[in-house]
């Protein structure tokens, strides 16, 4: 699968930060990552990709290790709280990694995407009905997540639908397939 539109759209949401971590990984790197130092962790390793300084195997609940507090100018973590039984835990051990005025960016499958739209309203579990995925977050409730867990300047915006063969592609944001969550840390 083609990421490159909402790889992009995250790596400049992060653009001016020194230091970013980039959790949840592994699958899908991020070439357009260009900060000075990145850092990825997922729960397994491979080889680091050209961009990444570093990549190390971890556990996103165990967060603030194997950092210290104040470890990131920014966090990314695509396609990632979905996956996750104690979203708003991760989101306040996010908020520990970063420095003041630091900023997490995530992205997340949309629950109100026309097509999960219409297999909820039939509760089809053959189409978009992922075994790994634990929540999906309205996007509403994601801005409330976030607020809870301590960011502020939470913004959302389209991370795109996906076309077979071409890739990811803009789309409105209430009906895109994946959602981009923006939020700076208060401190």
């Amino acid at each position: 699968m083609d990421y490159t539109y909402r790889h992009k759209k995250m790596a400049g949401l992060c653009s001016g930060a020194e230091r970013v971590l980039d959790i949840g990984w592994y699958h899908a790197p991020n070439p357009y990552l260009r900060n000075k130092v990145v850092v990825g962790l997922d729960l397994k390793s491979r080889e680091t990709p050209p961009n990444y300084t570093s990549c190390l195997a971890g556990d996103a609940m165990n967060l603030p290790e194997p950092f210290g507090p104040e470890s990131f100018e920014a966090i990314v973590a695509g396609e990632l709280i979905e996956h996750l039984e104690n979203p708003v835990d991760f989101l306040r051990r996010c908020a520990r990694l970063l420095t003041p005025g630091g900023r997490l960016v995530l992205s997340t499958p949309n629950p109100h995407y026309p097509a999960e739209s219409l297999l909820t309203i039939t509760l089809n579990r053959r189409y978009f009905y992922h075994p790994d995925h634990v929540f999906l977050f309205p996007q509403r409730w994601m801005i409330r997540m976030m607020e809870v867990a301590g960011f502020t300047e939470v913004k959302l915006s389209s991370g795109g639908v996906y076309l077979p063969g071409i890739g990811y592609i803009p789309f409105p944001r209430p009906w895109c397939y994946e959602y981009i969550a923006t939020g700076v840390v208060k401190k």
